[in-house]
């Protein structure tokens, strides 16, 4: 039986909602950062995965009704897209005291239960 509680996951989606969006480049979005899947412009779209997560996890999504694995699943699709944006030197990531080391540990701690 795992430890992890829904709250804590919750609370993960904070900072990669920021960083997530800070990444992106919304000044010529047609539809204001909400993916479109019957818009071609949507589906081509270079920015389309980080826009489908948004969507999906923003502030205005009731995330207390997803299920602790969906929470789960959604928070290691930001570990990919934070730690695909780390540059070589944060190789030592234990020591690293940077807001994004800092976050993936957290992360790690949250999914262990601790």
């Amino acid at each position: 039986m795992s430890n992890i509680k829904k709250a804590d996951l919750i609370q993960l989606f904070d900072f990669p909602r920021t960083r997530i969006l800070k990444s992106m480049e919304v000044t010529h979005c047609p539809h204001a950062v909400f993916f479109n899947s019957s818009d071609e412009q949507c589906v081509t779209c270079h920015q389309g995965e980080e826009c489908v997560w948004i969507n999906h996890n923003d502030e205005m999504v009731a995330m207390e009704e997803k299920s602790i694995e969906d929470l789960k699943q959604q928070i290691l699709v930001a570990v990919d897209f934070v730690d695909s944006s780390l540059s070589p030197h944060h190789l030592s990531r234990r020591n690293c005291q940077c807001e994004n080391c800092v976050w993936l540990r957290k992360v790690q701690l949250t999914l262990k239960g601790e």
